[in-house]
């Protein structure tokens, strides 16, 4: 059972590290952040096997990698994400769009677009336009989860149950039926075209990151439903 300060840190953790990943995959790492990641320590237990798995290769990564990171890792980006100088139309590529996944035409702008849309507009979150991408790009489906988590610590520190509860369950839906639904799929493809460990380890961190946020809500709407008042 948590307490209140601890129903509100893993709001506040859940939040970061979304963000965090949402970066990740949105565009190419600047020299900052990859100097961050680098000195970052990671756990080798964490009681997730994606999370282990996806630690250990981006530990590969920089224990083995060139000098000049940023280079590379762009490179590897554009070949993985962005298709650039891999495509065919007789092979799948790796671009990060929900629909391409879970649509039987695999294309962009799929029927799974317009759901995660409409579910957006229903939570008051919105991609800002000016970006140009479909909204089930996977860093704006993990920016949606950062938005739910931070309203979240606002209905849990207010004690706001009702709409607390409609939150959790909100977030249970779209971990489950918007992210976890594809990103394995995803993170399989990707590992073919890449020529590095660090982001098919990414990917292996955002499904473990999801699945140990999905258990903890799984708990927190039991004990929502329960009587405990510690929410």
């Amino acid at each position: 059972m948590l307490t209140h300060t601890q129903l509100l840190g893993f709001f506040s953790e859940s939040a970061s590290t979304y963000r965090f990943l949402s970066q990740v995959f949105f565009k190419e790492l600047n020299d900052q952040a990859i100097a961050e990641l680098a000195a970052a320590e990671y756990p080798d237990d964490t009681g997730n096997a994606c999370l282990d798995e996806g630690y250990r290769l981006v530990r590969r990564y920089f224990a083995f990698s060139a000098t000049d990171r940023r280079t590379q890792l762009a490179c590897e980006y554009a070949r993985i994400f962005l298709a650039a100088g891999v495509f065919t139309k007789e092979r799948q590529t790796a671009v990060p769009y929900e629909s391409v996944f879970t649509g039987n035409e695999r294309i962009m702008m799929g029927d799974a677009r317009d759901d995660v849309v409409a579910r957006f507009l229903e939570d008051g979150f919105q991609v800002n336009p000016d970006l140009h991408e479909p909204e089930d790009h996977l860093a704006f489906e993990l920016e949606y989860l950062v938005n739910m988590n931070e309203r979240a610590g606002e209905w849990a520190q207010a004690k706001d149950k009702a709409r607390l509860r409609r939150n959790v369950v909100r977030q249970l839906e779209f971990i489950e039926g918007h992210l976890l639904n594809w990103i394995p799929a995803l993170r399989d493809v990707a590992q073919e075209y890449a020529k590095l460990t660090f982001y098919p380890g990414m990917l292996l961190v955002a499904q473990g990151a999801l699945e140990q946020g999905r258990d903890l809500l799984r708990d927190i709407l039991e004990q929502l439903d329960g009587t405990s008042a510690a929410a």
